[in-house]
């Protein structure tokens, strides 16, 4: 049924308000177009939820991976946090779901030991989630129970780069382990600033040895650019090219996460504690601060779209910053 009010503010609002159906609002500066717009409304077929409104987590999980997690970069690590959810999260219909529910699982998680920022990351997807159901799907009239909890703080901005020794502990286990490509994936990363994706998923007729550019169609913020190689990538990526036009610069692998299970064996009988391979990409922007480019320059080359979040990188010591100085 229609009702028709003024507001505060001086306009007219008219709102839709049906038994099992979303409420449909809508403002007008006159009384006669509100009233023309709610008349035009209810003479169409008024939104519905189900009769019985059972969907319940799972329901909503699975449609969601397969209508909104494909367009999403990283589709395991969505799909992973979904199932986690799945199986944490109280196994009741969507309409039942409380704010309550969703600050118990936030307590839990960072009780587990995860940092504010990976809660925040699986919170944010389950939002998206019922924002979908409500909008999108229609599945219920509720409000969106995840945003009506306070989130934690996002952690400190992780703040590590591979120091002299671990370098030369990696080359050492690569060069003993027949894994000599790994070392050579680790040099490219340090010397373009690419992520692994980006790296693992190069192709040769992209890379243009004459120019040293490096083309990346597909990147982790869903633009396309242009990597300049310096003198130690170039050379890199021609013994590996070896005359060929198509086909993966390093070919080693067919799945990021094989190459992360190399990496991480390597990295263990190194001896090397809390080392990830994205501190590669810190490692790569912080020299190319310290070599005197700005942060624009810096910015074009490592492909990141704010310089705040490139400020993440540029962690400088106070000792490699007196010669220039002087």
């Amino acid at each position: 049924m229609a009702s028709i009010y003024k507001h505060k503010s001086g306009k007219w609002v008219a709102a839709i308000r049906n038994k099992n159906s979303p409420t449909r609002t809508k403002s007008f500066t006159k009384h006669s177009d509100a009233k023309r717009w709610a008349a035009a409304q209810e003479a169409n077929q008024p939104l519905t939820l189900s009769s019985d409104c059972s969907y319940r987590l799972k329901d909503a999980v699975e449609r969601f991976k397969k209508e909104v997690v494909p367009a999403y970069k990283s589709k395991r690590t969505a799909i992973w946090m979904l199932d986690y959810a799945v199986s944490t999260l109280p196994d009741i219909k969507l309409q039942k779901f409380q704010p309550t529910d969703f600050a118990k699982y936030r307590d839990k998680r960072l009780a587990g030991g995860l940092s504010g920022s990976t809660v925040n990351r699986e919170l944010n997807i389950l939002s998206k989630l019922f924002d979908v159901a409500i909008r999108d799907w229609q599945w219920l009239n509720t409000t969106n129970p995840v945003k009506n909890i306070s989130r934690p703080k996002n952690g400190k901005h992780r703040d590590r780069r591979p120091t002299t020794q671990e370098l030369a502990l990696l080359e050492q286990e690569c060069i003993r382990s027949g894994n000599e490509t790994v070392w050579d994936v680790i040099r490219f990363a340090m010397n373009t600033g690419m992520r692994q994706g980006e790296i693992l998923n190069l192709d040769v007729a992209n890379v243009d040895l004459a120019s040293r550019i490096a083309h990346l169609s597909d990147t982790k913020n869903g633009e396309s650019r242009d990597v300049p190689m310096n003198s130690e990538a170039t050379q890199i990526a021609e013994i590996h090219i070896e005359g060929r036009t198509s086909g993966l610069l390093f070919s080693n692998w067919t799945t990021g996460d094989g190459f992360r299970s190399t990496f991480t064996r390597i990295k263990t009988r190194a001896c090397i504690e809390d080392l990830r391979f994205h501190d590669f990409r810190h490692e790569a922007a912080s020299r190319l601060f310290e070599r005197g480019l700005n942060q624009f320059q810096v910015a074009a080359i490592t492909g990141h779209k704010s310089l705040q979040a490139l400020q993440r990188y540029t962690h400088l010591k106070a000792s490699d910053l007196i010669h220039l100085l002087d």
